[in-house]
């Protein structure tokens, strides 16, 4: 072999396995099928489309890695095959979709480089040397029945699994670590009883009126002898929350439809579904949560839940058979969506619009009444998140520009108070909007009300006094890294005591191939002083869970990312000590882009079980 050739498979190789993560590729090569398979068995197409783009980019690594044996031999063919291959995945590289099989243990720009180099040596190699001849000889067969008997079994499994399609554990990765032992319980109340939401601390994404994100009396089974389950449901399962009959209720939303299952908490099994309505693809559809991001339970035990084209519905929550609906789109703005929707205490329901519209609608009558919110100083605005309400019928709501209490004025929303806050400069990678990435959290006997804002370089935790005659914010303080803080989540609140999580970097590809965020998780306590930080973690990255607060068992509750320098994608359900910060647990949910919460929230059964809603169904651990 001349130096030249020497040289050029070298640097071509060399440029295959630095940029490549072989974690990423197997990965791919065996969820892909298990997707396409579980799409159509699901009848969610988008997960088909996805799991055969997933194939397809695997199938050039394969192409590529395949051509490299003839790029070795001499062969003049792979070297063409391999240039054009390099050009391609240099192409994915620089598109938004390049972790999903692409990602290795150099940054983008130095593998985009390493192909740029790769591909220069094989030109030259081939001007100097014209010998050429049969490029593989009898290799190509082999390993394509090879990748092809990979696929199919994993396609295969896809049709039989109703499970996740996820990549078995590797040998080396435990399936729990640390201590399941329940820590230092935290001094907790839960809020009052809302007399519009179902009992206990089940009604909600975030558990309550307050939106505090924490048990105040409830503690999880032991995750180390827990059993792990899972449930594909074609969509993203953000609503969970639990009927008369101890069912799971889940409201899953996918590109093209919202849909609802009743499932058996135990095995995840579906005794009841029902499409609630299609859904518009558009370019925020894997962002927008309005119509079917956000449903509650109501005291009736109906699951009510605003859908698109400006309607709320109701529905048994064991039958799911439609009981109403209400239209309410003439109190919208063109166009606009219903972000969220939450009873009042006199039986009013208040409604969110994602443009700045604040509603109120008369189940009795059907009437409905609307404002729009304005900021003074920065003009229209928008709603991205849920909202609170307490027992007074007050709705606290967060707009990108300021944090608003409204109340009930002749049966119409009306502006009681509004503070503004810092909205920054940018919409920060992790966030949905240039804005606080929090729904509000009420806390403290209801006199206070928390927030984060979106400052540069660092967000502030924003807490508000709402017992003044006029309200004031108590105190902010900053946390997390300059240049490194965003959260799009709700806070969490036990006690006197806020847990805040990072969110920053977090796209749906951000976390693929092995990559994760950036870490963070703190606590902050608040007393009539102010504000201070009792403890700041940079030991989990927390891609975009609502976390939540178990102070029964002195633990945050929440799904962390791992890193991989291989590119396995590994999901763990992690208990962090709420006094001190420290991991005290993880246990693994499973491997894969599929197990990837995005957005949606964690729960704590009434027996004590665990559940996650997933990008495309639900994972958890249960008991006997």
């Amino acid at each position: 072999m001349t130096p030249v050739r020497l040289l050029s498979a070298a640097l071509a190789s060399a440029s295959a396995a630095l940029t490549l993560a072989p974690g990423a590729l197997v990965t791919a090569l065996w969820v892909g099928p298990q997707a396409v398979a579980a799409g159509i068995r699901g009848a969610a197409p988008a997960y088909a489309v996805a799991g055969a783009a997933i194939i397809a980019c695997a199938l050039i690594v394969i192409a590529l890695y395949v051509s490299l044996i003839g790029v070795w031999r001499g062969r003049r063919g792979p070297r063409v095959a391999c240039i054009v291959i390099f050009g391609v995945l240099a192409l994915l590289l620089v598109t938004p979709a390049w972790p999903v099989v692409l990602a290795g243990w150099v940054p983008r720009l130095l593998g985009l480089a390493a192909f740029v180099i790769a591909m220069v040596g094989l030109v030259i190699a081939m001007a100097v040397d014209r010998r050429s001849g049969d490029p593989l000889r009898g290799w190509a067969p082999g390993i394509a029945g090879l990748v092809g008997a990979y696929a199919a079994v994993a396609l295969v499994v896809g049709v039989v699994d109703p499970r996740i399609p996820q990549f078995p554990r590797a040998p080396w990765t435990p399936e729990f670590a640390g201590d399941a032992a329940p820590g230092r319980a935290l001094p907790a109340q839960p809020p009052p009883a809302h007399p519009g939401l179902a009992p206990g601390q089940f009604a909600t994404i975030h558990n309550d009126a307050w939106m505090t994100d924490a048990y105040a009396d409830r503690s999880i089974i032991d995750p180390e002898a827990a059993e792990p389950v899972s449930f594909f449901a074609g969509g993203d399962c953000a609503t969970l929350v639990w009927n008369a009959e101890g069912h799971l209720v889940a409201v899953c939303v996918s590109p093209t439809e919202v849909r609802t299952y009743v499932l058996d908490p135990r095995t995840l099994e579906p005794l009841a579904s029902r499409q609630l309505a299609p859904r518009t693809v558009s370019a925020r559809v894997l962002t927008d949560f309005s119509g079917g991001g956000y449903a509650f339970l109501d005291s009736a035990m109906r699951l009510v839940i605003p859908l698109p084209n400006g309607r709320i519905a109701r529905y048994d929550s064991v039958s799911l058979e439609q009981l109403d609906e209400f239209e309410v789109v003439d109190n919208l703005q063109p166009g606009e969506q219903i972000t969220s929707a939450l009873p009042d205490a006199a039986g009013l329901l208040w409604f969110v619009g994602q443009r700045g519209t604040v509603g109120l609608l008369d189940t009795m009558s059907g009437t409905a009444s609307s404002l729009v919110l304005v900021d003074p100083a920065f003009g229209p605005v928008d709603i991205e998140n849920s909202f609170a309400v307490d027992e007074s019928g007050g709705a606290y709501v967060v707009t990108s520009a300021e944090l608003v209490r409204l109340d009930v004025s002749d049966g119409a929303p009306a502006v009681t108070w509004r503070i503004p806050y810092d909205r920054g400069e940018r919409r920060k990678p992790g966030q949905t909007s240039q804005a606080s990435g929090t729904t509000p959290t009420v806390f403290r006997d209801g006199a206070f009300i928390a927030i984060t804002d979106n400052a540069e370089p660092r967000m502030n935790v924003v807490v508000v006094d709402a017992t003044d005659a006029v309200p004031r914010v108590h105190c902010t303080v900053p946390v997390f890294s300059d240049g490194e803080s965003a959260t799009d989540n709700s806070l969490i609140a036990i006690g006197d005591s806020l847990f805040v999580e990072n969110n920053y970097g977090y796209t749906l590809l951000s976390v693929a191939g092995g990559r994760t965020t950036t870490p963070g998780l703190a606590r902050i306590d608040v007393s009539d002083a102010g504000c201070a930080v009792a403890w700041s973690s940079d030991e989990v990255a927390i891609p975009s869970l609502v976390s939540k607060g178990v102070a029964a068992d002195g633990l945050v509750l929440t799904y962390v990312k791992q890193p991989s320098i291989l590119g396995f994608d590994e999901w763990w359900f992690t208990g962090v000590d709420a006094s001190t910060g420290d991991v005290r647990w993880r246990r693994l949910a499973g491997v894969g882009p599929l197990l990837n919460n995005h957005y949606a929230a964690a729960y704590v059964s009434p027996v004590g079980g665990v559940y996650v809603g997933t990008v495309s169904g639900i994972v958890g651990l249960v008991g006997d």
